[in-house]
């Protein structure tokens, strides 16, 4: 069966460095046995469609998986244990073989450091790939405690991979070649790769090192790292845009609480204007989501966390069971998004209520 690939991009939101988000779908594969063969006829879910900074767009087109050499972009024949189960080592051991083929590919020489989560192929400079092998642990570890999320739950199948381009002519190339989508005006992007929904969920993150200062590959990585990570947990299935955005942003905080009074500069703004949000919570990938919405999400995000972070995981959850957002919300909190916009401006706008970090 011929793999394809449906792929959301966008374009970087240079203000503060938000970037793109990119989604990959596989349809399943054909396998040697009967039974995986079976599996490989069902068609492959819909994929996600996720955020899109303004300025995205979608690109939908055939995945390179099926050509000769990438045979390691597919799932291994033993990716299944005879219980049923996935086989995580198998699996790992798959995309660790990814790396070669990039290298014969695009002619680089990316090597590999693994850390409990993250395979990390980079050509980048050695201190600065071992500061990413820290920072995605540290992301890691915060994500977890944050949101009250038992560090041994499986969020993706396989490890993460993080691909870290010194050159942005081959990040460009990597984009083009292997996730058939133009990321030229991507400051980064991160790939969820879905078979079925009974296959393997992966997911891939590439980032071109450029000149960027640390503090800001950092920021780059934790907004990319974080939408990773929430878009995998506990379903493979989208959060609404402003939830999603909030998160990454939110958690770009964490990592570095010196950012907060930037990212939530223009949500005081439309605070104090006391204007209705309108469509904000309904805005899906495509939608023109605009620079200042990305603060508001932020900062709604923070809300709803200081007003409880084991309400806010709940919410989380129930949305991605499928349960409507306003209705998750009032089932959780007691109040809906107009509820939520009072809330919001109050925490905001209130001088004991600055924007606080654990």
């Amino acid at each position: 069966m011929r793999n394809r690939s449906t792929i959301i991009g966008g374009t970087t939101w240079a203000a503060i460095g938000l970037v793109a988000a990119i989604s990959w779908a596989y349809a399943a594969q054909a396998q040697t046995s009967a039974d995986a063969k079976a599996m490989a006829d069902k068609p492959a879910d819909d994929p996600a469609v996720l955020m899109a900074p303004p300025g995205g767009k979608a690109v939908k087109s055939r995945g390179k998986s099926d050509k000769p050499g990438m045979e390691a972009f597919l799932l291994p024949v033993n990716y299944r244990n005879l219980d049923g189960s996935f086989n995580q080592e198998a699996l790992v051991a798959q995309q660790k073989k990814r790396m070669e083929v990039v290298n014969d590919r695009l002619r680089v020489k990316l090597r590999l450091s693994e850390t409990p989560h993250y395979l990390i192929f980079s050509d980048g400079d050695t201190g600065l790939t071992s500061q990413f092998a820290r920072w995605s642990e540290a992301l890691y570890g915060n994500l977890c405690r944050t949101f009250t999320i038992d560090p041994k739950e499986r969020v993706w199948d396989g490890k993460c991979v993080l691909i870290l381009f010194a050159s942005r002519t081959r990040f460009e190339e990597f984009g083009k070649t292997f996730d058939d989508n133009n990321v030229k005006d991507a400051g980064a992007y991160f790939a969820w790769e879905t078979y079925s929904s009974h296959d393997p969920q992966c997911v891939h993150i590439c980032i071109p090192l450029d000149e960027r200062s640390p503090r800001r590959l950092q920021e780059l990585f934790a907004h990319e790292g974080t939408h990773a990570f929430f878009q995998l947990f506990r379903k493979a299935v989208d959060l609404p845009l402003w939830l999603h955005e909030g998160l990454a942003e939110y958690m770009t905080v964490v990592n570095d609480p010196s950012l907060a009074p930037m990212k939530s500069a223009d949500a005081r703004r439309i605070a104090r204007a006391s204007k209705p949000l309108g469509k904000f919570f309904d805005c899906c990938s495509g939608d023109d989501f605009k620079i200042d919405d990305y603060s508001v999400a932020y900062t709604m995000v923070d809300c709803l966390q200081q007003i409880g972070g084991a309400k806010f995981k709940q919410f989380v959850c129930l949305v991605k069971e499928g349960k409507p957002q306003n209705e998750a919300m009032q089932t959780v909190y007691g109040f809906d998004f107009n509820g939520l916009q009072t809330r919001w401006r109050a925490f905001l706008l209130a001088d004991s209520a600055p924007v606080r970090r654990r």
